[in-house]
């Protein structure tokens, strides 16, 4: 018997049967598929780490990790989000002075040959574009701030930025400070695999860009506000993330139909709720036991589950038999929603069933390119048949450079450019994200249609 797991699903497989399994959130209701109103509330939550208030980030203070590993199983999300980094950066990062020319707002581009050298004295692309990276995944920021030696006798000066993995930072507040608003970030590994990610977690005061010289070492976190949630942003792509794993388990079903031809004669799918109650009770008897719960006890809990539906379904001698769950409906508003299992019987005829998962996967790209803010003839997500015109294309990144670029900019490039403010107060200089403008074909001479980058 084969089982291979991919993020919760699976396909199961035997020298008689295959089937492809997976795991929702709501299978009766599909179309209005969303997470639980309480992982909202994250404010109400913190863990403490020594004498340290961690205010977390997300349910489970892993919204980065989930983050990452769901995009990167997607066929789709790493290059639409690429594309996006692609566009903020440009042709790069370059200094400008902002003037009014009859009553209009300019971008004065210069160069400065003292700032230049600070700047490439620390490697500030590399810094910037994993900055840009970070924003557009979880529209927030994490930044080291180092000041030279010479701040300790007097001489104040930022040396060099340094970026900070959004999964090893956590804002917080010490115990004392009962209205918790965090005044530090605490950087450590957040699995907690080993004794010393609690032992060696390091504290650093957070960022005042009203004292920037104030600390040796500190961390400034830049985000994008979310709509009445504290200490860190709601990231665009939280909305989608079940849209988002619709989409990738597409193709393990049709990997399944591939490999197994037609032996496989079943897609089961199993409410989430079946396997949170299932990880609930593993966890409280860890508790019992005084051993520490790790994720692979549930994915062998999962492996034996499906050992057991496996016998059930296959074999001549099991003809008959049936697999009996027990189904819970829950009141939501004036809708009822069934928690349970289905077992669908895949025709061997699949055209059907190939056609509904084409259509699943087509309505997750475009939920996708929704969430991101890039226009599907830009994201290479058109209709079926349909190639996107360049008169199409050209408006839609013309909008997108006009509308959608300015914040995003402001909050990627914050810390930097409070550290020029800090080190050249007198220049009036910043960096901004160097755009050319886009120009019709038609108003283009052939020889440069196609300009060497």
């Amino acid at each position: 018997m084969n089982i291979e797991i991919i993020n919760g699903n699976a396909i199961v497989s035997d020298d008689n049967i295959a089937f492809t399994f997976e795991v929702t959130e709501n299978p009766r209701q599909f179309e209005e598929d969303r997470p639980k109103v309480d992982t909202l509330t994250w404010s109400n939550k913190h863990h403490i780490v020594g004498e340290w208030r961690i205010h977390p980030y997300g349910d489970d203070n892993n919204l980065p990790t989930i983050i990452k590993e769901t995009v990167q199983n997607n066929h789709l999300a790493p290059g639409s989000l690429n594309k996006q980094t692609n566009m903020l950066w440009g042709k790069g990062p370059k200094l400008y002075k902002e003037v009014f020319e009859n009553r209009e707002l300019i971008y004065d581009w210069q160069e400065d040959a003292q700032i230049q050298d600070w700047l490439d004295s620390w490697q500030y692309e590399d810094y910037l574009l994993k900055a840009c990276v970070d924003f557009n995944h979880i529209k927030g920021v994490f930044s080291k701030v180092y000041q030279s030696l010479g701040t300790r006798i007097g001489q104040d000066f930022i040396a060099k930025l340094e970026h900070v993995q959004p999964d090893k930072a956590r804002l917080a507040s010490h115990l004392t400070n009962e209205d918790r608003t965090p005044t530090h970030v605490i950087v450590t590994d957040y699995e907690f695999k080993h004794i010393n990610s609690i032992l060696k977690a390091k504290a650093y005061h957070k960022f005042d860009p009203l004292k920037p010289f104030q600390h040796k070492n500190a961390i400034f976190y830049s985000n994008m506000y979310s709509f009445c949630t504290e200490y860190y942003t709601l990231p665009d792509l939280y909305g989608s993330l079940e849209w988002i794993k619709r989409s990738t388990a597409v193709p393990l079903i049709f990997k399944a139909l591939s490999k197994h031809s037609i032996n496989a004669k079943f897609h089961i799918q199993s409410p989430q709720y079946f396997w949170d109650d299932a990880k609930s009770k593993i966890e409280e008897r860890c508790t019992d036991e005084g051993i520490e719960y790790k994720d692979k006890m549930l994915e062998d809990y999962q492996r034996s589950y499906l050992k057991k539906i496996i016998q059930s379904l296959s074999g001549d001698d099991n003809v008959g038999k049936a697999i009996h769950t027990t189904i819970k409906l829950e009141v939501d508003g004036t809708n009822l929603l069934k928690h349970g299992w289905e077992i669908k019987a895949i025709d061997q005829n699949v055209r059907d069933f190939v056609e509904a998962q084409i259509k699943i996967s087509q309505r997750a790209d475009h939920v996708l390119t929704g969430t991101t803010g890039i226009h599907s003839a830009i994201a290479n997500v058109g209709q079926e048949g349909k190639s996107d015109s360049g008169s199409e294309q050209y408006h839609a990144l013309n909008n997108y450079l006009a509308t959608s670029i300015d914040i995003p900019e402001m909050i990627v490039l914050k810390a930097i450019n409070y550290a020029i403010k800090a080190n050249f107060p007198t220049k009036k200089l910043k960096l901004g994200f160097y755009h050319l403008g886009t120009k019709k074909m038609e108003d283009t001479a052939p020889k440069d249609r196609n300009p060497k980058a």
